[in-house]
Parts: structure tokens; sequence; C-alpha cells
């Protein structure tokens, strides 16, 4: 369609007021009822007008020519057909905005601006012309190919030929024609090339509509083949793995509302994309479209929702206007690659038909895209309706001065992905160390990719600073919100660089096998007999961690995630993960073999043991010897004699643990401050050299938990 546009100097006025000059598009503080109005004549002599609004705030009534043609809901396009209303010389145009009144529209979240925020134009068209274009694509062969599809729809008289032509850097990929109103066609790319944030690469769509040679209509846009999907714990963009870095991002900034400059929006994701991040949260409302295709050519994923906030979405005004504008913006925005999924609401007491009705919009406009929506409700609530209403991941807005709420969330939402779609805010945003700590934690979730606790994104609330007068200190001063990375003026806060540095160190930190050290202080060259039975390693730790153990209270036990288990096979017949021997257990150990001196590798406890606990001397279990001659020797594991504690730790000072009999063996450590451990080695001489054929370790109920990992002839 060829375009004319209706952009400049309106006329103004508020309620009955006097008239002044008022440029558009325009964002100003609320006002009640306002009218903008202006006149102009045709350019061209089209078979069909259309006038086309980009966004107001937050309502509006259109009038032409005295005959209202239409009402607006806030944020999203419109586009009325005038064919019948407008004239070649002389229109009137006035549009009547209300930006206080409307039930569904102003928040209370955040500053409100009403106005015509976004381009107006009137659009000129054949009387068959292009009414819809959605492109998406299936991506196979181990993500070297794709099958797409582009559904069309023609308008008007809806005759003509579509011929789509799809191109990569100015080379033809594909180009065929279909008829108007046939079935779509799914079309072949060998070798494609992917979109993602390492590479946005993107492709050309251009759909014509033709009547016989002559070209009726015409739409372009670019487009990419991406897949986005869910794996159990964690989110996959091409069938990878990924972690969701990202922000929330408000599209108002400084005095400027909801009209932006172009730049400044693009400097913005620019940073952002630059400092790290693979994501933007474009909260709360739908933002302008501009913003999608610099996110499309940057590489950043992006979301949309339809602009609630503590919104009661059992009022019928509310739903219905909601999801009017969350339709409307998946129908302007869906063929932009950068868009990964859509959030439905932010932050509201959401009632169980909301929810199952923004899924129905959602998946009748773009059954491609995932949906979910940004919460902050209780975890059995989230749990229950996020899958009674078929939402694709948990979401939560964990604020809180800690981890244990970030936990407690990734524990009890597992069996799908679960993302932070805000975390921070007043808890960290003059705390730096607080929110590496978040950072790492968080990440550390990711990693963990578990049943017990996994992540699969986080958003930080927020990137710029917005004007809000209805929240207190802290969160606010002098009218701000005052919890973001960069200033009202776009300046970097005190924690934009902590917080993009501890992300960075979080992606590149050691995993817990890489951030094993060990150091043996012996090598052994003898044969291992092979073990049976023994508690549970796992339940051990698990009562540790816990702080079930007493002795472990002192040790800050509930600090403890593996405890002493070795990452490798650091000896040929040495467990890694120690056999335990409890109070009531036995363990068995079988071999045959001529020696006349066994090895035991282990003689460590957990977490008692000397000094830690106990009293010296005291015997925790005995060691029994059978021979193939049917003898028997026996031997005493006593505290401080034969074995001590594994812990090198106690408090916040470190220990040197030493038996009478025993010697160090090995020294090993996951985390320097909490997880550093020995392995003793203790020699049992035999009364002679004889053919060993069993020995078996007896616990004598003494509250010991002794670590076994291997026993040699």
């Amino acid at each position: 369609m060829r375009t004319q546009s209706l952009n400049g100097i309106w006329q103004y006025r508020v309620g009955g007021g006097k008239t002044t000059e008022k440029e558009v598009p325009f964002s100003a503080l609320p006002v009640g009822h306002s009218e903008c109005e202006r006149s102009f004549d045709l350019c061209e002599q089209g078979r069909r007008v259309f006038l086309r609004f980009d966004g107001i705030t937050y309502h509006a009534t259109v009038t032409l020519n005295g005959q209202i043609v239409g009402d607006m809901l806030p944020y999203c396009e419109y586009t009325f057909d005038v064919t019948e209303v407008v004239r070649e010389k002389g229109n009137r145009l006035l549009v009547a905005l209300e930006d206080l009144s409307p039930a569904f529209g102003p928040s209370a979240g955040w500053e409100n601006y009403g106005g015509i925020i976004r381009e107006v134009s009137l659009l000129y068209a054949e009387n068959s012309y292009i009414d819809n274009v959605f492109f998406h694509a299936a991506l196979k062969n181990d993500y070297t190919d794709a099958a797409y599809t582009v559904e069309l729809t023609a308008g008007g008289e809806e005759k003509g030929t579509f011929r789509v032509t799809l191109s990569y850097h100015g080379e033809l990929v594909d180009s065929y024609t279909t008829p108007a109103g046939a079935v779509p066609v799914t079309r072949e790319v060998v070798g494609v090339h992917l979109w993602s944030p390492e590479s946005p690469a993107l492709y050309d769509l251009t759909v014509e509509l033709l009547d016989g040679g002559r070209v009726l209509d015409t739409y372009v846009c670019a487009v990419g083949f991406r897949e986005f999907s869910c794996n159990r714990h964690r989110f996959l963009l091409n069938g990878k793995e990924l972690f969701l870095m990202g922000v929330c991002r408000h599209e108002m900034i400084g005095a400027y509302g909801h009209t932006v400059p172009d730049a400044i929006v693009e400097a913005d994701m620019r940073r952002i994309k630059e400092n790290g991040c693979n994501f933007v949260r474009l909260v709360h409302y739908p933002h302008n479209k501009k913003t999608l295709e610099m996110a499309d050519r940057l590489g950043l994923m992006v979301s949309e929702e339809p602009g609630l906030w503590w919104s009661d979405t059992a009022s019928p005004e509310i739903r219905a206007g909601s999801l009017e504008v969350l339709r409307r913006t998946i129908l302007r925005d869906r063929n932009h690659p950068a868009i990964v999924f859509w959030l439905s609401f932010n932050e509201c007491r959401f009632t169980e038909q909301f929810l199952m009705d923004s899924v129905r919009v959602s998946r009748e406009n773009d059954p491609t895209r995932l949906v979910s929506g940004a919460n902050c409700m209780s975890n059995e609530d989230t749990l229950k309706y996020y899958n009674i209403c078929g939402f694709d991941f948990y979401t939560m807005h964990p604020y809180a001065p800690d981890l244990a709420r970030s936990q407690e969330s990734a524990r009890l939402l597992h069996d799908k992905p679960l993302l932070f779609t805000e975390w921070g805010g007043f808890y960290v945003y003059d705390n730096p160390h607080l929110l590496s700590d978040f950072i790492h934690g968080m990440y550390d979730l990711y990693r963990a990719n578990s049943d017990e606790g996994a992540l699969a994104g986080a958003f930080f609330w927020y990137w710029a600073e917005v004007r809000d007068q209805g929240r207190a200190a802290p969160a606010c001063r002098d009218g701000v919100l005052k919890e973001a990375l960069v200033d009202i003026q776009g300046k970097p806060t005190m924690i934009y660089e902590p917080f993009f540095e501890a992300w960075r160190d979080a992606a590149r930190e050691k995993r817990p096998e890489d951030a094993y050290s060990y150091t043996a202080y012996d090598t052994l060259d003898k044969r291992p007999m092979v073990g049976e039975g023994g508690a549970a390693y796992a339940d051990l730790i698990k009562r540790a961690s816990l702080g079930v153990i007493p002795a472990l209270t002192q040790m800050r036990g509930h600090l403890v995630t593996v405890g002493p288990r070795l990452q490798r096979e650091e000896l040929p017949g040495m467990a890694k993960t120690p056999l335990v021997l409890a109070d009531g257990t036995e363990i068995t150990f079988t071999g045959e073999g001529k020696t006349n001196c066994l090895t035991l590798l282990g003689a460590v406890s957990v977490p008692g043991g000397y000094p830690v606990s106990g009293d010296y001397g005291e015997a925790a279990a005995e060691l029994i010897v059978t021979c193939a001659d049917g003898s028997e020797e026996r031997f005493s594991l006593r505290n401080g004699i034969e074995f001590t504690t594994a812990f090198t730790t106690i408090g916040s000072s470190r220990i040197n643990p030493q038996a009478e009999r025993a010697t160090r063996f090995a020294v090993f450590s996951y985390d320097k401050n909490f997880e550093n451990y020995i392995i003793n080695r203790l020699d049992l001489p035999l009364s002679s050299e004889k053919t060993v054929t069993s020995v078996c370790l007896r616990s004598l109920d003494r509250g010991y938990d002794l670590l076994v990992y291997g026993l040699c002839l």
C-alpha cells in the first residue's frame, strides 16, 4: 500500500478549553479528556483509503468528517477503512482521547502518559490488497534445513495471485506463486542460516499481490529461521540449551514518555546486547514496532505483553481490553524472529478463566510460540493454574533479601522451565555484593538442572529509571523509581558494571568438577578388594546439609552440598563415592590374596571424629579379617588413633586432623570456604603373611559415620 503521513502539527485542546498546537506523535501527562484535530487532503486517488494509528493512550474515539469511524484501545495498531467517508479535499480528522477514566489502560505501577504516541497515516490500496501475512518455519535435518509456510490473506475483493519471494543478502533463495484464498504452501530451504543472538541472520520476505501482470500491493519484512522450545528444565534455541539472561525495559525514558527517539532506543538495545544479555523483556505493554525491528537486527530475544499490572482480570472490561490488545499485538508482531514467547499478564491476581482465554487467544493467532505470564503469586497457585491453563513454562518474581525464595520456587516448580521474569528491586539497587550473590546463585540453579531446583533464565528489574509517584522509599526517591541499571538521564548507576561483570563471571565460572582440586600425598600399588554394603552416602550428605547431625552445626553444615566425594577415580579400585559405615551397619570386602598388611583408604568420619567431636581413643568400629586357613584377625578403629574427621575446616578456621596410626593420603576441595576434606591411609599389619578371603567392618553404634574409599591387599 502507498502511504501518506499524517504526523506533524495538529490542533489540541484539553477538555473544552483553548486550542493550541501539538506535534503528533506526542506523550503528555494525563489531562483527562483531550482532543486532537487536523485537516488533510488526499494526495492520491486510490480505490480504497485506510486510516492507520500505530498507537494511542489510553482510549480514543476517531471521527472523520463528522462520522465516527471507530474506537481504539491503548498501544496497539488500528486500521480503519474510510473509503466511504474520506473526501478528496478538506477532510477533518478528530481524535478524542481519554487518559484517566478508562478501566483498562492507566496503571498505578508507573507514570502514565496520554497522547497519540505513535505514527498516524493514510494508506491507499487497490480493490484487492494484502490484508495479512504470517511467516513461520520448522527446522529439520539437525537444524541444517527448514520448511517454511507463509499464510496469506487478501482483503477487499480477495482476488488475484500472490507472488512470494525469499532472499538472503540480496540473493534469491526461493520464489513461488499461489492464488489468493488457496491453502498455504510449505516450501523447503536447504542450508538455512539460523537466527540467534550470536548470528542474527535475517532473510527478506517480499509478498506481491498480482492481477495479471500488474502489482496491486506489496508487503516486505525481515524474517528469520529459528526454533525456541522447552526441554524439561531448560529453554533451547535451535536445539541448544541456553540461559535467558535479560533485563526488563520500559518504553518510557525521562520526559519523552512513550515517544522516545529511535536513536535512544537503539543505543539502549545495543548497550544491553554488548554487555552480554541475550533477552529484553519489553514491559509491560506493546512497544513501538521499530523496537522489534531493532531486536531482530541486533540479535536480542524479546517478549511482549498487553499492559496489565495488579489488574482485576475478573473485570469484563479489563479482561476484554487486555485480550484484544494481546490479539492485535500478536497479529502485528508475529513475523519477528526476535519474539520467542508471549506473556499474557504481569503481576495480577489472575482468574482461571482469564488464563485460559489468554492461552486461547495466543495460540489461535500464533500457534508457533510459547505462552506464559509474568507472575508473583504463590508457588502453589502457580503450579496449579499454570498447568490448568496450559502455559508452557513457569514464571516467578522472587523479590527477597536472599536466595531462599528463589531456591524454593526452583524446588517446587520443576516439571517445566522456570523463568524469573523479574528479580532484584530495592534489595540490590545499592548493594553490588548482594547483586553478585544473587546472580551466581541463580546461575548455579541453571547449572544444577535438577528436580531439586533448576532455573532457565532471569530478567533483572530493570534497565532505566522511570518516574513513579506512587511508591515510598527506598524503591522511590523524588518521584523516580530507583532500581535500575541506568538513571533517568541514561547514565550508569552504581550497579551497572557489577551487574554485567557478575553475569560474565557466573557464565565462565568453573563448574564443580573443574573447581575440584585433589592432591595425593601417597601412591598405592596394591590390589583392591570388592566392597559391599554400607549406609547410603546421599542420605548422609542430606542429613549433614540439613543440620540433622549435631556436630555439623558448628561447622556450618548447611553449606555442605557435595561432601567428601571424589570427582574421579584417583586410583584403580578406589571408589569415587565412599561407602558409609554408620550405626548398625557393616561393610564386607572380598577378594582372595596373600598379604602381610591390609591398607584401608578413608579412615575418616563425617562430620565428627577427632578433633571435632567424640572422645579420644573411643572405638567406633571393628575390622575382622577372615583368612583361608580359617583364622581371624581383629582391629579396632579408634577416634584420633585410627581415624579422624574428614573436614579440614571448622567455623571460620582451617584445622589439621591427625591420627596416631593413620597417615594423610590426600586432600581435596570443592569450595575453599566450606568444602575442604582429607582422606587417610591406615595400614593394618597382620601377624604373618596370610591368604585373606574377606574383611568385615562393623559399626559399634557410637554415632560415627566412617567413610571407606577402598580396602587393598
